[in-house]
This record gives structure tokens, sequence and C-alpha cells, in this order.
């Protein structure tokens, strides 16, 4: 099936729209923006040693190396927060607040990578990303990240 893309579709003019109606509700403290995180490297001396699924050698006398793979990145999005609304139990709150992160493809494709997300200084580990929507020539990717600790 081909889809169908109206040949006066200004991708670039929507592309810069979304990102104007994204930036209008975006806080204005560069601090309080939603900051992505990235997995870190291990590596170990020497790199043939026999190591476990993270890269850590069983041999202890072995060094291990982590760096980051990434620094942090900010990029133009949408970030929705929802209060956790779980069961009540004698415990505690069984469901945490959670994040919904809408990116356009752009910049999705700089942080498809991240491990967690800070927003408002609180901690928001990637839990799922949902298949991309198209609008038009653009692809709108949702990530949906869970609160691993909150102010």
């Amino acid at each position: 099936m081909t889809k169908f893309i109206p040949p006066d579709f200004d991708a670039e003019a929507i592309k810069t729209g979304i990102h104007q109606a994204m930036g209008f509700g975006e806080p204005t403290r560069t601090d309080d923006k939603a900051w992505f995180y990235f997995p870190k490297n291990r590596a170990s001396t020497p790199s043939d040693a026999a190591a476990d699924q993270d890269d850590i050698p069983f041999d202890v006398t072995i060094p291990v190396a982590t760096t980051d793979s990434h620094a942090r990145v900010q990029v133009p999005c949408a970030v929705e927060y929802f209060d956790a609304t779980g069961l009540s139990i004698t415990a505690g709150e069984v469901t945490p607040s959670k994040i919904v992160i809408t990116l356009l493809d752009d910049e999705w494709q700089q942080v498809k990578n991240f491990s967690f997300v800070v927003a408002g200084g609180d901690k928001y580990v990637r839990s799922r990303i949902e298949p991309p929507v198209a609008l038009g020539s653009i692809d709108v990717w949702t990530a949906h990240c869970t609160a691993q600790d909150e102010t």
C-alpha cells in the first residue's frame, strides 16, 4: 500500500510549528527540562577476558573501566506527567508516577538509546516505547518512563 501525502504538505513548516508548541509549554529553567541519559560502557583489560553479560570479568583481579557512552542530552520534546493512580495497600502505593515523552523523528534519532530521563529534578526510567505514528511524512515517537525517585 502506498502512503498518500498531499503534494502541498510542508513537513518542515509542520515540524517548526510542533517545536514552537512544545517550547511554549516547556519549563523556563534549563535544569527542569528533560535531560536524557545513556547507559554506561564497561571495558575490562585485557578485553578478551572471560566475562558475564554485563562485561564484568569473572577474574576479580582484572580491572574494569566504566565510561559514559554519551553525555546527557536535551532535545525538543513534549513531557506529560501522570500522577500515581495505583492501588493503595498497607505497604503503600504500588504504582509510581510516570511521564510520557513525545518526540519527532529527528530528535528521537538523537536519544533513542537513552536509559533514563531526569525532568524537574526527578529520575524516570525508560519502560516502553510505542511504535511511531506518522504525521504525513513525519514520524512521532512516544516514550513511557516510570519514576524511580520523586521529590
